[in-house]
């Protein structure tokens, strides 16, 4: 081999896996909460809508920083390379989380979402916001349902403060609120 045709295979190669590196990273993040392992749920594919779906159900999620808004996208869980759909996914940016499980008394908990979406979740914090001595990240728990209009309606008086975070186990017609804000 000659000394440019060396000289070309090295600049390839180099090119190929800085390629490769660059399209691993989704934000210049990692792919999932560091803080633990992703949840099986994140991984399992169930290939799309079929009869092989015994439960499908819809929580609610939002999350608010420092008060603003966060938006859930649409599409997390979709079309990720080598799967078309996960179990726990979205697929608009409404917050509602679409729960497909192919075997009854499955359970599939927050943690699962948040590892599937990429982004980190706990008692420590939301992404890359995490509690310290001026900020607090609370969890607020409640149910929903749809008024005449196709609406969703939160009853207010129901709302309860939890901390089951990641260990949360999603159910139909909850509403979970996550805030991340500055101690009063």
């Amino acid at each position: 081999m000659n000394k440019e045709t060396l000289f070309w295979l090295i600049v390839t190669l180099a090119a190929l896996s800085t390629l490769g590196i660059l399209l691993g990273q989704s934000d210049g993040g990692p792919l999932f909460s560091t803080a633990d392992e992703r949840h099986a749920l994140a991984d399992e594919c169930i290939g799309g809508h079929s009869s092989a779906i015994v439960e499908h159900f819809h929580p609610i999620l939002t999350i608010s920083v420092l008060g603003e808004d966060v938006e859930i996208p649409g599409n997390v869980g979709l079309n990720d390379p080598g799967c078309s759909m996960r179990p726990v996914h979205t697929h608009d940016p409404s917050g509602k989380i679409h729960v497909e499980l192919q075997e009854k008394g499955i359970e599939a908990p927050l943690e699962a979402f948040f590892d599937t979406w990429g982004k980190h979740m706990d008692a420590t914090g939301f992404d890359e916001h995490r509690v310290d001595d001026n900020h607090e990240f609370l969890m607020f728990l409640n149910t929903y349902d749809y008024d005449d209009q196709g609406n969703v309606v939160v009853d207010p008086n129901t709302r309860e403060q939890v901390d089951d975070f990641e260990n949360l186990v999603l159910e139909d017609k909850q509403y979970i609120e996550l805030v991340f804000r500055e101690i009063a």
